[in-house]
């Protein structure tokens, strides 16, 4: 296990592991071990638009999911996600692969809406954008809600609101996230580590 006996693990959206994503991570889980749809940091092409059609012709979804499954091993973890980096979590999370133990917040991922007939083996929290182009987060939320899924949907905010490389950035919504996860990963921290 990593940072404090507990492996965390961020899942990046299409634009790869960035220096932004890391800054943001690092107060609060400076070990967090990082995984992308790509091979390296960043994205290799030049529009997310392309990126996103070459993901999705490469059966990357899933390809993704058995990077996050290797990353998480057996043991729990604690998984932040964003983007097609929290459909490939959901995948994960159904897959029977993960620690029941493990937990998951997973941001905006429009892709679980290929999923939502899935049951996630450890606890998950999907927070949806308020506003979609493709599809209505409202509708998905109250479908793949259970009592092991928790859902939300971030009034005012479009897809990417936690990215900083986003046009749907919001400063606001993303430090008030920040300090949720914070403190969820601390509480996930001493469920797994109790004190002696």
């Amino acid at each position: 296990m990593s940072e404090r006996g507990v492996r965390t693990i961020v899942a990046a959206d299409i634009h790869g592991v960035t220096a932004a994503l890391r800054a943001m991570i690092r107060p609060f889980a400076s070990e967090a071990t990082f995984v992308s749809p790509w091979e390296r940091d960043g994205c290799p092409y030049a529009s997310e638009q392309q990126a996103h059609s070459a993901l999705i012709a490469k059966n990357g979804i899933e390809s993704y999911a058995e990077k996050i499954s290797a990353a998480a091993g057996d043991e729990p973890a604690f998984i932040i996600a964003f983007s097609v980096g929290a459909s490939a979590a959901w995948l994960h999370a159904a897959s029977g692969k993960g620690h029941p133990a493990s937990q998951a917040t997973l941001f905006y991922g429009s892709r679980i809406r290929d999923y939502s007939t899935l049951i996630p083996s450890f606890a998950v929290t999907a927070i949806f954008a308020e506003s979609e182009a493709s599809f209505s987060p409202t509708q998905l939320a109250k479908i793949i809600a259970s009592d092991r899924v928790h859902t939300a949907i971030e009034t005012a905010t479009g897809h990417g609101f936690m990215n900083p490389c986003s046009t749907n950035f919001s400063a606001a919504h993303c430090s008030a996230h920040l300090q949720k996860l914070t403190f969820a990963l601390d509480k996930f921290r001493r469920r797994l580590l109790p004190l002696e």
